[in-house]
């Protein structure tokens, strides 16, 4: 396990990797504690309860197991991070630093304590991918990238969807396939021409892959991707002063209109309402 690395003032992450072979207690001992799963899966008990995090899951640990946290590894490994959080600390470096990407660590900290602590949470799909980018920015030689990654990730949590997730049990080899077909999926811009398509170049068929993607996934891949490229449009929506139209096309819309339709329909506002209603007047870029 190595030894935290400062990502900013009051936020220090931790690169956790754990196998059969070397597995070991995972102590947390100050701040707030949020660990998150890029790969494998960790189960523990905390409350009398069994809480089991797989890829793009995370969760906010409670006190008293922070100091001794026992892990069961069911597929045999374990990848991800911890982060230790001073909120005050934070906050006060964002608001100085960040200007209006200026995430609220004590306000997310307070919403994900309403879904109570070491409870497997989800940040959607689009919570998945910057998790992901996260952990890998954190090893990379540009630390400011990960400050990026960092904010956008709790911007994420302090106004996107977050939600407690169950877990979906499926053989360690088919759930790992499935979301590796997920990466090649939105890291091709949703290009692909079709699921066959996808389905031959991996060796399996097309409703293997439709079933077996709705019990990782909990949706229909399509719905999902969608679901996607809703997210990543907020996200720009907020972040960039690019234009709604512009926008659109960006998430694979070639018709505005159907991309408004779409938009309206999942946050309950038109694209133009939503940045009004979720910014401040400055844009960055």
């Amino acid at each position: 396990m190595e030894k935290p690395r400062r990502l900013c003032p009051g936020v220090e992450l931790q690169i956790l990797r754990l196998t059969e072979q070397k597995k070991t207690e995972l102590s947390f001992s100050h701040g707030a504690v949020l660990l998150f799963c890029t790969g494998g899966k960790l189960r523990f008990s905390a409350g009398g309860r069994r809480i089991t995090l797989h890829a793009g899951l995370f969760c906010l640990l409670e006190e008293d197991i922070r100091l001794a946290l026992r892990p069961e590894l069911p597929q045999g490994h374990f990848e991800g991070f911890s982060l230790f959080l001073d909120a005050n600390v934070a906050d006060t470096w964002s608001k100085c630093s960040l200007g209006v990407l200026a995430p609220d660590f004590s306000a997310v900290l307070s919403r994900l304590d309403r879904f109570g602590y070491s409870r497997a949470l989800s940040a959607g799909v689009r919570g998945e991918h910057i998790i992901r980018e996260l952990y890998e920015t954190a090893e990379g030689e540009w630390p400011a990238f990960s400050v990026l990654k960092l904010a956008e990730l709790f911007l994420l949590l302090e106004k996107g969807p977050v939600q407690p997730k169950e877990e979906a049990y499926l053989p360690r080899g088919q759930e790992g396939l499935i979301r590796h077909l997920r990466d090649h999926l939105v890291s091709d811009e949703l290009h692909y021409s079709s699921l066959q398509a996808l389905a031959d170049e991996h060796g399996v068929s097309v409703s293997f892959l439709q079933k077996r993607f709705k019990q990782v996934y909990g949706m229909p891949v399509y719905q999902y991707l969608k679901l996607y490229r809703l997210e990543k449009a907020a996200a720009a929506l907020l972040g960039t002063k690019r234009s709604v139209t512009r926008i659109a096309l960006d998430a694979g819309y070639t018709n505005p209109a159907k991309f408004t339709e779409a938009f309206r329909k999942h946050y309950g506002l038109p694209p133009s309402e939503y940045r009004r209603g979720n910014k401040t007047d400055d844009q960055n870029r």
